[in-house]
């Protein structure tokens, strides 16, 4: 005999961990850079360079970028960039030197004030998010060949492989020509370009990535005391990657970064500095599941020998639920005292921060933070001006069937954003945020390793009645009778006119060895 075995290709986390690292640092005003009068803008972002495992240990080193936007003295627009280094050793059991350390680096939090006109105060907020995962195969037997009359007892089973990983790239490089209306760029100020919406879809040999470039500019035109002037653009877009293997069944579980952004002006036909050149580099980490189902051998008994399964238990993945959800978010706002008052709503963006979740009967409980920044072009002689409103929010995520043993990702979108101003120092902000939850869960099962055959003890056998009338109980089986009594299930079925393997309590069966 020999059993047919099938490799399940799985993964799993093998360790994780998660730190928050506090930053604090003054930084002067560059000398070529006029005096600061008071600050419009500021932005940040987490740069990880190197992660280097070791016994149970991570290093982790990295850098705060952070730009400020600022009206000088002089009246004129500037902007100033900076660093600020860090290096954090994290606690992570399990880890080992070699392992591949996945990282999720987020900017909780970044304040910049004015210390003076000619120094500023930087305090950020960073959390750390370390993962390692491991692939790992089970076999399950599926079958069993064999010659002699044996009976085998199958099951119908579920589980969810990893069928592709890798890691891939996407690369934008878009050419934005400025409308007749907007002056020649001088000099681009200030810059923001994001990628919002993406979504993923696995295709036959391909994966299609769909989503939008947000594009916001603040530049001052051409000529002498040329304005400062603001410029958005969005751009649909709709990838194709090649991807070898893939199906429109499989199911896409990818995250993504971007590692460079660059915007650059060149020259349109005529020689005028008129186009905004784009080029974005954003990495992407692919996973595509792939659910199968199978018949998984369980138990086998034999009719003129003794057959025993040798069994073990193994751990399979299930891919439990894949459900979305939205919300609204709605509220009123007053500009803060002391801030200009506004004539015009340049640009608005905003980010979603999940700070807590619980889960609940059938259900996730999400609370969290809207962030919501809008630039504003203020009162006559006061130039450009911002604000800053964070709203909280709370929803629950329909996620039937899902509890603690659960593994799940959820990924926060802000599909709508509209940001209105009903008089001079009140805005009304509207937004709604879209939820995705892709949920595993760890499946443990009895699966056959071996099968020993052995000779039959005949006076046990002996003993056994030739004819047996038999009334079911509860529970009761025909593999039951049949293992039992050493009768083919078949020889049962033709005995007692019967089309199927279970019995109700009450049933009266007829065995003839």
């Amino acid at each position: 005999m020999e059993l047919i075995r099938k490799n399940i290709h799985m993964d799993r986390v093998k360790c994780r961990a998660s730190t928050q690292i506090t930053l604090e640092d003054d930084r002067n005003v560059p000398d070529q850079k006029p005096d600061m009068e008071r600050m419009i803008l500021q932005k940040g972002r987490i740069a990880v360079d190197e992660i280097k495992p070791s016994e149970d240990h991570v290093t982790a080193k990295g850098k705060l970028e952070f730009r400020i936007l600022y009206m000088a003295e002089d009246g004129s627009v500037n902007r100033m960039d900076g660093q600020v280094p860090f290096e954090e050793q994290v606690y992570m059991e399990g880890v080992r030197g070699g392992d591949n350390v996945e990282t999720d680096a987020r900017l909780e939090d970044l304040t910049i004030d004015m210390i003076n006109s000619r120094k500023l105060s930087i305090r950020a907020l960073l959390s750390l998010n370390l993962c390692v995962e491991e692939l790992y195969d089970e076999e399950i037997a599926v079958d069993l060949y064999h010659e002699e009359p044996v009976e085998t007892k199958k099951k119908q089973m579920t589980v969810t492989e990893i069928a592709i990983q890798k890691k891939d790239i996407l690369r934008f490089k878009e050419e934005i020509e400025m409308p007749r209306s907007y002056p020649n760029i001088d000099e681009v100020i200030w810059d923001d370009v994001r990628i919002a919406g993406m979504n993923f879809e696995a295709l036959n040999g391909q994966i299609a990535a769909q989503g939008e470039i947000q594009v916001f500019l603040i530049y001052e035109g051409e000529g002498e005391g040329g304005a400062v002037k603001c410029f958005e653009k969005i751009i649909p877009f709709r990838e194709i990657l090649e991807c070898q293997g893939s199906t429109e069944a499989m199911i896409p579980d990818i995250s993504w970064h971007i590692t460079h952004n660059e915007t650059e002006v060149r020259t349109d036909f005529d020689g005028e500095e008129r186009v905004v050149c784009l080029d974005l580099v954003v990495e992407l980490d692919i996973k595509l599941y792939e659910e199968e189902q199978m018949e998984a051998l369980t138990d086998v008994y034999g009719v003129s020998r003794d057959v025993q399964a040798v069994t073990r238990q193994a751990v399979f993945s299930r891919m439990l639920l894949r459900t979305s959800g939205k919300t609204k978010v709605m509220e009123q706002i007053k500009l803060p005292a002391g801030a200009p008052d506004m004539t015009e709503i340049c640009h608005s963006s905003a980010e979603a921060l999940i700070e807590e979740t619980q889960l609940l009967e059938d259900g996730v409980e999400l609370t969290g933070t809207l962030t919501v920044e809008a630039i504003y072009l203020a009162e006559e002689g006061k130039g450009l001006a911002s604000f800053r409103a964070e709203l909280p929010f709370q929803y629950v995520l329909e996620a039937p069937g899902i509890s603690g043993a659960c593994s799940y990702d959820i990924a926060p979108v802000i599909e709508q954003l509209t940001v209105t101003a009903m008089s001079s120092s009140e805005l009304d902000i509207k937004a709604v945020l879209g939820f995705g939850l892709l949920g595993f869960c760890s499946v443990e099962e009895d699966t056959i390793t071996d099968v020993i055959i052995s000779e039959p003890n005949l006076d046990a056998i002996r003993e056994l009645p030739a004819i047996v009338a038999y009334v079911a109980r509860d529970g009761d089986d025909l593999w039951t009778l049949g293992k039992k009594y050493y009768v083919p299930l078949e020889q049962i079925r033709e005995t007692n006119h019967l089309s199927g393997d279970t019995l109700k309590a009450g049933d009266k069966i007829l065995i003839v060895r």
